[in-house]
């Protein structure tokens, strides 16, 4: 019975998983379609013009996009939209650019898609450290993953719900995935674009595929650029259709890389002070954290502070992280 009721419930997820790819890769054509637009449309602006309008054209097609989901009421599936840039690109670079530039280059850059391509789908399936077994038969789950079963203490005024159970959790690092349903030990944050926690497991592979991603991107930015400058200063017979793509790929790449390196530098922060972005946010939740100060004795209640304990410096922290 037990097998059936499985069977079925594959059978059920097959359809809605399909249609959440289609959802996604119609989102993923109608993004590039916006950004198509801007390069045959003002073929004549400059490059700061264009790709500040690239930028604009990204923001509406984002925005419309999640208005069309939402009045449709449906999910879409954002590994198969990342995963539709990365071989929209790659299939632009394979029909324009792959012909003008050295076999070594085109080597390399393949290369680097290719490791993408795989990083990428290595951590689709990656256990970022999963512990089902946290999840106690005894009492009900919040949805931040607290127990209902609590014990109430009163420190200088402020109250503070800590069951026994959430502070095992803690000193284990222990955190709980509202989206996966289940603890993660070294919980950083759910990735919805990779489809996974990102935990103590799977952190290093996130940090290397970011890596990845800005140097494929920042690479083909460079390759995009060379080919559009030397033709357009040897004055050579460009498809206009071939401008296009390479403009709009070439912004598109562009602002993925502003954003990822900025976020690049958010988990390299992380990891010099040893703290996780679901911590840092929500440092509230977690006892450890806490320091209650008081200020003043005329003070009517102490103030509560963030303090990291698992802050040992930075040159231990990284070599923590290195070594993990």
């Amino acid at each position: 019975m037990a097998g059936l009721n499985d069977e079925t419930g594959r059978r059920r997820k097959s359809p809605e998983l399909l249609f959440r790819c289609t959802i996604s890769i119609f989102s993923g054509v109608l993004t590039q379609l916006a950004l198509l637009f801007i390069p045959l449309l003002f073929p004549l602006v400059s490059l700061l013009p264009q790709f500040l309008f690239s930028a604009l054209a990204l923001a509406i097609a984002i925005v419309l996009c999640q208005h069309i989901k939402r009045l449709l009421g449906i999910r879409a599936s954002a590994p198969t939209f990342v995963l539709f840039n990365i071989i929209f690109i790659w299939a632009v670079y394979l029909s324009v650019i792959s012909q003008a530039v050295s076999l070594s280059l085109n080597f390399i850059f393949n290369a680097e898609l290719g490791i993408l391509l795989f990083g990428f789908l290595r951590i689709l399936s990656s256990d970022p450290g999963f512990d089902y077994s946290a999840i106690s038969a005894e009492g009900s789950i919040l949805e931040d993953g607290r127990h209902l079963e609590e014990v109430s203490s009163t420190a200088g005024g402020i109250s503070l719900h800590i069951s026994s159970e959430e502070t095992a959790l803690s000193s284990r690092r222990m955190r709980y995935c509202r989206i996966c349903k289940a603890y993660v030990m070294g919980f950083d944050h759910h990735c919805a674009a990779f489809g996974n926690c990102i935990g103590q497991k799977n952190y290093g592979l996130f940090m290397s595929l970011l890596v990845a991603f800005i140097i494929t991107e920042a690479s083909y930015v460079a390759l995009s650029y060379q080919w559009v400058n030397r033709n357009l200063i040897m004055k050579e017979n460009i498809s206009k259709l071939q401008y296009s793509l390479l403009m709009s790929t070439m912004n598109f790449s562009l602002l993925q890389v502003l954003w990822q390196v900025v976020f690049f530098a958010w988990h390299v922060y992380c990891a010099c002070f040893n703290i996780r972005t679901d911590e840092w946010i929500n440092w509230r939740r977690y006892p450890e954290f806490h320091v209650i100060v008081q200020t003043s004795p005329d003070q009517p209640s102490p103030d509560m502070r963030f303090r990291n304990p698992y802050n040992k410096g930075i040159y231990c922290n990284l070599k923590d992280f290195l070594l993990r």
